[in-house]
């Protein structure tokens, strides 16, 4: 379909990982307005139009999307969580929510929104069932589902039909470990890392890899998400397709350490598997202090870190190897080959944090 001669992007979910980047990246292209959707206001400066909204209630949704009148993309990123974070992952009313959460915006954009031209959805490894442990690999987009409940079939399915003889499109991203700069993230392994290694300095011991055996793993940087949205938005290839996305190289945890302990000058120690989700929530003190100490901004350490749980599973804590690898080559062959070196990234995202006086240096 024919698009005005600039777009209008709405991105939901824009405080979390994926969207604050695709939000720093499209407020800066010439021929695209953004408007940044969560639901709670803004905690960054994007300069950017801000809608704050409860995805769950559909009233909510009616009334704060009506004067949507010109959207022409979206990013959906939103997503709810439970406390428990990786325990809500199989539970029927996670899918059902974040299902509800989905509709309630596409169907509100949709109905206000006439030169609406394609929809990005965020996804991941838990469509090869990466949660419920190994899976096939290289993971292929066009592998069979696992068993559910899983919001992702939910949503998926929902969209495709819902779209059906309809002008606009859709592209499903699958990234693996998504990476960015996000505050208040259950998912934000970056924070993790920082704030770990900021106590662990603080209490005077090394820095320490708290999780389980060695594996390769692969990640992908949100601001290489930030480029595959704006491409998949801009090139008919990708309409109606699933893609895997990552950053083109893999990382072992073993070694990455190291670099994260020079980074924050402090020495390297053996590896000990211990709990965060236990152990670090009762440091909370020591946060503090180190908020006082390096004139931090005050983000206590529940609101940087909602919970551990994510960063004992990302990190293999109490697990047997669970790698998980998926094929890149189905984007790269339709046009998309943008990469980026994991370790730097992850040193890169913790030095942003630092200049963001959210982690100390």
């Amino acid at each position: 379909m024919a698009l005005p001669s600039k777009k209008k992007l709405l991105v939901a979910g824009a405080r979390g990982i994926v969207g604050r980047s695709t939000v720093n990246h499209f407020s800066k292209l010439k021929d695209c307005d953004v408007i940044g959707l969560s639901r709670s206001k803004s905690d960054f400066d994007a300069g950017i139009e801000w809608i704050s909204v409860d995805l769950q209630n559909a009233d909510d949704c009616k009334n704060k999307l009506a004067d949507l009148k010109e959207i022409t993309h979206i990013c959906y990123s939103a997503v709810f969580e439970k406390d428990n974070v990786t325990a809500g992952w199989a539970q029927a009313d996670h899918a059902e929510i974040n299902l509800k959460m989905l509709r309630n915006l596409v169907e509100n954009v949709e109905k206000n929104s006439p030169n609406l031209a394609h929809i990005t959805l965020m996804q991941g490894t838990k469509a090869y069932g990466g949660h419920l442990g190994p899976f096939k690999m290289p993971a292929r987009e066009t592998d069979p589902r696992s068993m559910g409940p899983n919001f992702y079939y939910d949503q998926m399915d929902w969209l495709s039909e819902f779209q059906k003889n309809k002008k606009w499109s859709w592209t499903i991203l699958r990234p693996q470990l998504v990476c960015g700069v996000a505050l208040g993230s259950p998912l934000n392994i970056i924070a993790a890392i920082g704030t770990y290694a900021a106590i662990s300095r603080e209490v005077g011991i090394p820095l320490r890899f708290p999780g389980g055996a060695e594996r390769i793993g692969e990640a992908t940087d949100a601001r290489l998400i930030a480029r595959a949205v704006e491409w998949v938005g801009n090139n008919e290839i990708a309409s109606n397709q699933i893609y895997n996305i990552t950053n083109g190289d893999v990382y072992i945890w073993h070694y990455v350490w190291p670099r994260v302990a020079e980074l924050f000058d402090m020495e390297y120690g053996s590896p000990q598997p211990m709990s965060l989700a236990k152990l670090m929530p009762e440091n909370a003190k020591v946060w503090s202090r180190i908020i006082e100490k390096h004139s931090l901004k005050n983000y206590s350490l529940a609101e940087l870190i909602p919970s551990w749980r994510f960063a004992d599973y990302i990190f293999g804590y109490g697990q047997r190897p669970n790698p998980h690898h998926m094929s890149n080559i189905k984007i790269r062959k339709h046009g998309f080959a943008d990469c980026i070196d994991t370790e730097e990234m992850i040193l890169e995202l913790l030095q942003e944090m630092q200049l963001l006086k959210v982690i100390p240096s």
